[in-house]
């Protein structure tokens, strides 16, 4: 799958595990919303065997963008962030942050977020529903995505990817692919938005700042790993408790997704 067909899209197959496995191209996809898509990409998705949706966004973005509805493949809603504002996923929101929290800077709420992802109810029974969809034996690929694919999407393929025994270089490789992305469009949302940025009298050094922190960092998944190990005793306890993933559910993942 060499084309990307859309935007910030990746087959995580190929991903090797430390004990020398790989994962199985063509079943786990990961990507930013899939609306607005020509008939081409509908038909390079249908191609890619895609059998199932999930999206991560919350309800104020699904009914303002809508998935594209596909033939032949089934979609679920899981708001990521049902317990957390719903404006989370505005990169505006984050430059009122900026402006309004100049001290604590989007860098640390990003932080805050990241760990959001571990410790809202919200979030633990969404991600637990990923995990255990994703481990029910399946024909076709799963693909899974939140607005822009970075952030919610990014955690949920870490979570997945430290499950299957991935290594930790490996797993932080694959999240920071959506940097360039990310960058991309913080730009387009300036563009978009200036009218509004400008109201809040920023000058370029400033948007500059914003910009560097709203692009991916290693610190904000690093910083719900963290959280996740400290609550629960480990990764393992986070699986297990947190998540209420099963030991048979585990294996179900590694045995469909590993080879």
């Amino acid at each position: 799958m060499g084309v990307l067909f859309v935007k910030n899209f990746r087959d995580l197959g190929g991903i090797k595990t430390a004990d020398g496995k790989a994962l199985r191209y063509g079943r786990l996809l990961r990507s930013e919303q899939p609306v607005g898509l020509s008939s081409c990409m509908l038909k390079k998705l249908q191609e890619c065997n895609l059998r199932h949706i999930i999206d991560f966004r919350t309800a104020q973005e699904v009914a303002a963008c809508p998935v594209d509805k596909i033939e032949g493949v089934t979609y679920m809603h899981i708001d990521i962030m049902g317990d957390n504002s719903a404006q989370a996923a505005d990169p505006v929101y984050w430059l009122k942050i900026f402006v309004d929290n100049p001290r604590l800077g989007v860098g640390q709420q990003f932080v805050k977020t990241y760990t959001e992802f571990v410790t809202s109810k919200s979030s633990m029974r969404g991600y637990s529903t990923f995990v255990k969809e994703c481990a029910k034996p399946r024909d076709g690929a799963i693909l899974f995505h939140c607005t822009m694919g970075k952030d919610r999407t990014g955690f949920a393929a870490a979570i997945l990817l430290k499950i299957l025994g991935v290594s930790a270089e490996a797993i932080f490789e694959d999240y920071l692919k959506s940097v360039e992305y990310s960058n991309h469009m913080h730009e387009v949302y300036a563009k978009k938005d200036r009218k509004r940025i400008e109201k809040y009298g920023m000058c370029e050094e400033q948007i500059n700042a914003f910009r560097e922190a709203f692009c991916m960092k290693r610190e904000y998944l690093q910083a719900a790993f963290d959280v996740a190990e400290g609550m629960f005793g480990g990764f393992e306890g986070y699986v297990r408790e947190g998540l209420g993933v099963s030991e048979g559910e585990v294996a179900g993942l590694k045995r469909g997704l590993l080879e």
